[in-house]
């Protein structure tokens, strides 16, 4: 007679593999339910526009750190990336500084997470040089907070056409992007810019994966309900950094669920 041991152990080697990723799934809820609870507070602690742009910048950070660990990027380079934005906020001695420290991690974690889903290693390797390269020529703080935002946007479009979202939309996001710029008169407006188009390319990767598209819908609803009651560009890049921290959240809890993009 045939011996079922082997059986057997291959029907338990299947449950604890679907363990151990239920576990990984419930951990990554956890973890996410966390940093939007620290958003919430974050926000009610916040005391000016500024601070409440530091909130944004900081939520996105640590929502792309848990998107890049849910799609098996190199854990050392991820655990860099979370160093160095723990230093560097040590270090920053004021809300804009605070800023550009979100929003360049953000681009470093964006970097792997595109390499990680294949995205073209020349491509993102031109954006990164633009990102030395402007990080070098800037004089002020908000001049390195639009250079993070505007890479955040490049390396955003990467991921889109990646993922196979609507090629018109995405052309008609940097078209806004190119224009935009152009139009801008200042660091502020451009800032405004970048967290904009950084909404808007979120929000067709979230409807990509298939997020829930009445949460989506809320997100921008809130978008264009903010944007007209903003009376400032600060007050405007707030609302582009808090509606990218919601559709992020939206991802992440998608990826979690899924395990992969």
């Amino acid at each position: 007679m045939r011996s079922t041991r082997h059986p057997i152990r291959l029907i338990a080697l299947i449950l604890a593999l679907m363990l151990t990723c239920v576990t990984a799934s419930a951990d990554y809820a956890s973890e996410i339910s966390s940093v939007m609870s620290t958003y919430s507070y974050q926000n009610l602690m916040a005391s000016s526009a500024p601070q409440q742009q530091v909130n944004g910048a900081y939520r996105m950070v640590e929502l792309l750190e848990i998107m890049a660990r849910e799609e098996g990027c190199d854990s050392s380079k991820v655990s860099s990336v979370m160093s160095t934005f723990s230093y560097q906020n040590l270090m920053a001695s004021s809300a804009p500084q605070q800023l550009v420290n979100g929003t360049y991690r953000t681009v470093e974690l964006l970097e792997l997470i595109a390499l990680k889903l294949g995205c073209d290693s020349g491509s993102v390797s031109s954006i990164k040089s633009t990102y030395s390269y402007q990080n070098l020529m800037a004089s002020s703080a908000p001049q390195q907070a639009v250079n993070g935002s505007y890479r955040t946007v490049e390396l955003l479009e990467l991921i889109a056409r990646k993922l196979g979202c609507d090629s018109g939309s995405v052309s008609s996001v940097m078209s806004t992007y190119s224009y935009q710029n152009l139009m801008a008169s200042s660091a502020p407006q451009q800032l405004v810019n970048g967290t904009y188009r950084t909404v808007e390319l979120l929000e067709l990767i979230a409807l990509k994966l298939g997020c829930d598209s009445g949460s989506v819908s809320s997100v921008k609803s809130t978008y264009s309900y903010q944007n007209l009651m903003s009376n400032s560009a600060v007050q405007q890049a707030v609302n582009g950094l808090y509606r990218s921290v919601e559709l992020l959240e939206l991802i992440t809890r998608k990826l979690a669920r899924d395990t992969s993009l």
